[in-house]
């Protein structure tokens, strides 16, 4: 059971792998990881879509689900490497360096097409991998089904994994695990009910609204 694969468009797919490999170990980027990466041994993985949570939406909010807004698609980019021996006995080691997210074309065509939207490799990619690492472990999510967003909130600075439960459609199973570097109220990787996390959030969003208030 666990975290269920997210199942993106083929064409969404395509766009990714076709963006990734144009900057894998090519000189013309020179600031990014994949300039320097091994071609052969770079790989897409864990597709799951970006939900949105609009500040407007935050203090009205009664359940995450129907506030939030499900948006573009995100990969994030693996390369394998080999551990030595003395590291770790040897092995591979899956790293991940980047994350694309993949928007769709503004091109008019009969088919939709898409297009690299964003390519980041910031704190919150090797963040993202570790979220899926600690949440794999737990007992709910082992003996549950859950398919992964990554949900940001810019308003208030906090980003977190949602762990949305299949058998829960109204979302009070879901789990979230907040990633860092985010609001310091919510403690990193902690799993959270969705409840308790929004719970949080307003309490986060009424303090922007009131220092706003006070410096004007």
């Amino acid at each position: 059971m666990a975290i269920h694969p997210s199942d993106p468009p083929a064409a969404a797919v395509v766009a990714v792998k076709r963006a990734v490999a144009i900057r894998v170990g090519n000189p013309k980027f020179p600031r990014s990881r994949l300039s320097t990466a091994n071609r052969d041994a770079v790989f897409i993985s864990l597709p799951h879509r970006i939900a949105y949570l609009a500040f407007g939406k935050i203090r009205r909010a009664e359940k995450l689900r129907a506030a939030a807004t499900i948006g573009n698609w995100r990969f994030l980019v693996i390369e394998a490497k080999r551990r030595t021996a003395a590291d770790d006995g040897g092995g591979e080691e899956q790293e991940p360096i980047a994350a694309a997210t993949i928007v769709k074309s503004a091109a008019t065509t009969y088919e939709t097409t898409y297009e690299l939207g964003d390519l980041n490799e910031g704190p919150f990619v090797a963040a993202t991998s570790e979220a899926i690492r600690r949440a794999e472990k737990l007992p709910e999510v082992r003996e549950g089904r859950f398919e992964a967003f990554l949900l940001t909130v810019p308003a208030v600075h906090v980003t977190a994994l949602w762990l949305q439960d299949y058998q829960d459609c109204h979302g009070d199973a879901d789990l979230l695990l907040t990633l860092p570097p985010s609001d310091l109220a919510l403690e990193p990787y902690r799993p959270m009910a969705a409840a308790a996390f929004l719970d949080v959030v307003q309490d986060l969003a009424r303090k922007v609204t009131s220092d706003h208030a006070t410096r004007g």
